[in-house]
């Protein structure tokens, strides 16, 4: 496995964190409306809007939960294969760009060093890094199915 593909597959996290930040936004936004309907209907009020925006809400949530069981299928495994490397300063800086998701800047600014330090350690993290094999695997197929199914 290449570095990039690496950066790729210790990216899946955050994009994926990325998309249940998007489908919360669009659940609140459901349940915002859903209770702008009930009000100016009234209580015990029935219609078949409402209960489209009933059930769009229910399907919101459902693919939110399903996503946020995603997320955190994907954190362990990042964090797994993090935690194996032998130096404590590459850990850090992965964790730190790939789980909390920061910039080399604020990476550098944490750990007191210059951002072609953090470079540097997440380069040398990378080349030691080793993904189970099977969630490699199944990224690699997911991507694929998540391709198709974007591409119809």
């Amino acid at each position: 496995m290449t570095s990039r593909e690496k950066i790729g597959w210790l990216g899946r996290y955050g994009r994926e964190k990325a998309r249940a930040r998007l489908l919360a936004q669009e659940v609140e936004a459901l349940r915002a409306e859903a209770a702008r309907a009930r009000e100016a209907l009234g209580p015990g009020a029935r219609t078949p809007q409402l209960e489209q925006a009933g059930a769009e809400l229910e399907e919101a949530r459902r693919r939110l939960d399903a996503q946020a069981a995603r997320c955190l299928s994907l954190r362990r495994q990042t964090v797994w294969a993090i935690s194996r490397l032998d130096d404590e300063r590459q850990r850090e800086v992965l964790l730190r760009r790939f789980v909390q998701g920061q910039s080399l800047q604020q990476v550098a600014d944490a750990l007191g060093v210059v951002v072609r330090r953090v470079e540097q350690l997440q380069t040398a993290g990378l080349r030691t890094l080793q993904p189970a094999p099977a969630t490699v695997r199944k990224s690699r197929a997911a991507a694929r199915k998540r391709k198709e199914e974007e591409s119809r």
